[in-house]
């Protein structure tokens, strides 16, 4: 049985103007014109149009204006009530004291102040009074009708509506229903009319459910069966958990409300569902926001520390991709990189295990379409695809094994990756989810920090390869093969690879069959010390040419940076005669040292003693002229002769700083090798092991260790 309802017209609705300025009055006038009675009175006459029970009374709003000297008593005199009265006042700098005290004593939706510098405001607050005292007038009657149509009806012979759900819950904030049975409407108060917009009577007896979508209706009705496990008759306030549900408005925007069920007794000892309902759209949206954004920090954060990660770019390009399809929840990412043709490949791919077995949403094929596409345009794209129909077998027969499946839903979206103005490839993301627009934005912030890393990556490469280059000449390609001695050397720069030092050596045999070795330090670092190193390996090589004379040779080096205003350089230089009586290893081998300010050489006797030898001189190209002490000694079958630059004694600066007497202890430590073996090869190896051990990273400084060994007879 449907019993109509009476809706109020506006005309039911007036507006006292009282004492009101002119304009004002005007501006009243043009905006409601003759829907809504203005009624112009002064503040001596408000009672007699605002008499009568509050609640009973016609709807009123009532607009005081800023020449009411007491607008305070005025509105205490006619005791707003949320059916059937409101006010809205404008306030002065002569009584904006007094009326701060209003929201202490009226809720705002009853009494509203309106600054006079914000006068222009009042007609729409005076709207918005309107629309309110109508709207509850309007759930006073939908609440009405429902109660005659239950109190008329043979199945409840009881009154709902106020009486079933009690005076406090009827004015409570929150939404609160009375269902009659596990589903069934029967009562509600005005807040659960607003949120569920209950405004039809006919919406008595009809199932809550059936305001959700089909596929809530389910689960919602279990959440409502559910209260009677969850309550307990001897516990007041015990009710089954709240448990969010969504909907759709009429309007069509989204609702989310947060919905608490528990079972009751009414009157009669009858059980009811007592349903709390509470909006929590914006909260919901707000925590949705705050995941996805803390989501897209900790994606970018990731990203950052897999492109500053150590390791292959492969690697981190694979960990970026991980990365982002776990972030995203996609089903599929890919780090693509332009080929020397421009053609887009996948660089690092990431799928993730798909427990249904689904197939793809985008084909292999059908990805490189897209990102060929991007890679064209240089734009972003997003593709979201609607779920499609299976196609029927041929005949148009539908079903059997004969149909043809039909494109599964899914989004694919992709974004240019461009650092410097230069396009390096593709970001791109597949699932079989509905991608909202704003995946581009957080694709963007990726696709910048990988086009960045890929960028630097390639040139931190051709930074490698020039060091490498630079390097080249500073070192021979290979040491030569000495008869009768053990030749060996190491080479460690200080740096990630990118470090040119000014550390180095070399060997040869002169013209005349003696054997020549030098190992030398410049000052400086980079391009700058490869030159100088470069002109002074040269400027050896030639002096000893005509004659490996340390006292020739050395100032021919000297006068060649002297020449070129170079900084200085350390050397230590040394000429071997070949073993005597034509044969290898038969004797001691003569042996010329001179020293440029390098720190002093080893000698490692066949007995396993080792000591420095004083070997001194002035720096190379600081002085015109120069004289650099020769020592002459012999060595003997067995004993190795040791040069090294200061990066082993000084490698971290003052700090920890070693004593040439403490290599010559760790070089006498070093066991013999066995017979066959290489001493020279084994002692450098283990004094370069030695400085990493002994230096950790506080090494500043390149190492570079040459070391002769002459073997014994064969």
């Amino acid at each position: 049985m449907t019993v109509p309802t009476t809706v109020p017209a506006p005309q039911s609705v007036r507006i006292l103007l009282v004492d009101v300025l002119a304009e004002t009055a005007e501006d009243f006038a043009s905006t409601f014109g003759s829907r809504i009675e203005l009624v112009h009175v002064t503040a001596a006459e408000v009672a007699e149009h605002t008499a009568g029970t509050p609640g009973e009374r016609r709807p009123t709003v009532m607009v005081v204006g800023r020449r009411v000297a007491a607008p305070v008593g005025l509105v205490h005199s006619v005791h707003p009530h949320a059916s059937d009265l409101a006010v809205a006042v404008v306030s002065t700098s002569a009584t904006e004291a007094k009326l701060a005290t209003l929201p202490l004593l009226f809720p705002s939706d009853l009494v509203r102040r309106v600054p006079d510098t914000e006068a222009d405001r009042l007609v729409y607050v005076a709207r918005d009074l309107v629309d309110r005292l109508l709207r509850r007038r309007t759930d006073a009657a939908v609440r009405s009708a429902a109660q005659r149509q239950l109190v008329s009806g043979a199945v409840i012979s009881r009154q709902p509506g106020e009486h079933l759900l009690g005076g406090m819950l009827s004015q409570a904030p929150i939404g609160a229903l009375m269902l009659d049975g596990d589903d069934t409407l029967v009562a509600w108060n005005r807040r659960a009319a607003e949120v569920l917009e209950l405004t039809d009577p006919g919406s008595l007896r009809r199932p809550l459910s059936e305001l959700f979508p089909p596929d809530a209706r389910p689960a919602l009705r279990r959440h409502l069966a559910s209260a009677e496990e969850y309550s307990s008759p001897g516990i007041p306030g015990s009710s089954g958990p709240d448990v969010v549900f969504e909907r759709s408005r009429p309007d069509g925007t989204g609702q989310a409300l947060r919905i608490a069920p528990q079972r009751v007794l009414d009157a009669q000892g009858r059980k009811r569902s007592l349903v709390l309902v509470e909006d929590v759209t914006d909260r919901l949206h707000a925590q949705r926001k705050l995941a996805e954004r803390t989501g897209h920090a900790l994606l970018s954060a990731e990203v950052a520390a897999a492109m500053t990660a150590q390791g292959s770019l492969a690697e981190r390009l694979h960990r970026c991709a991980r990365a982002t399809a776990d972030r995203l929840g996609a089903d599929r990412a890919c780090i693509w990189t332009l080929t020397r043709s421009g053609t887009p490949e996948p660089a690092a791919c990431a799928d993730l295990e798909r427990q249904d077995g689904a197939p793809r949403t985008h084909p292999a094929h059908a990805e490189q379409a897209i990102v060929d596409r991007i890679v064209a345009e240089r734009r972003p794209h997003l593709d979201i695809t609607p779920p499609q129909p299976a196609l029927p077998a041929q005949g148009g027969q539908a079903g059997g094994a004969a149909d043809s499946p039909g494109r599964p839903q899914g989004s694919f979206a992709g974004y240019p990756l461009v650092s410097g103005g230069e396009l390096i490839g593709v970001l791109s993301l597949s699932t079989r989810l509905a991608l909202p627009a704003s995946t581009l934005s957080i694709l963007e912030n990726v696709a910048d920090q990988v086009a960045v890393g890929i960028r630097q990556d390639r040139l931190l490469r051709r930074l490698q390869d020039t060091t490498k280059a630079l390097e080249h000449p500073l070192l021979p390609p290979r040491l030569p093969e000495l008869p009768g001695f053990d030749l060996a050397a190491r080479y460690h720069p200080f740096g990630s690879g990118l470090h040119i030092g000014g550390d180095f050596y070399d060997a040869f045999t002169a013209p005349d069959g003696r054997h020549v070795l030098a190992l030398g330090d410049v000052c400086g670092k980079g391009p700058g010390a490869a030159a100088i190193t470069g002109l002074v390996r040269h400027t050896l090589w030639a002096a000893a040419q005509h004659t490996t004379d340390p006292d020739h040779v050395l100032e021919l080096v000297n006068n060649a940076l002297r020449r070129q205003n170079t900084p200085f350089c350390t050397l230590v230089y040394a000429v071997l005669d070949p073993p005597g009586d034509g044969a290898a290893g038969a004797g001691p081998v003569r042996v010329r040292l001179a020293s440029a300010g390098h720190p002093a050489p080893l000698l490692r006797r066949a007995d396993g003693g080792t000591e420095p030898l004083e070997v001194r001189g002035p720096l190379l190209g600081v002085l015109d002229e120069l004289s650099h002490p020769v020592v002459e000694l012999e060595l003997k079958p067995g004993e190795t002769l040791v040069l090294y630059t200061d990066g082993f004694t000084e490698g971290a600066g003052a700090e920890g700083r070693r004593e040439p007497e403490d290599l010559a202890a760790l070089v006498a430590r070093f066991p013999a090798p066995p017979d066959g073996g290489r001493p020279a090869d084994g002692m450098v190896a283990a004094l370069l092991e030695d400085a990493h051990a002994w230096w950790g990273e506080r090494l500043r400084d390149d190492l570079a260790v040459l070391a002769v060994t002459v073997l014994p007879r064969s």
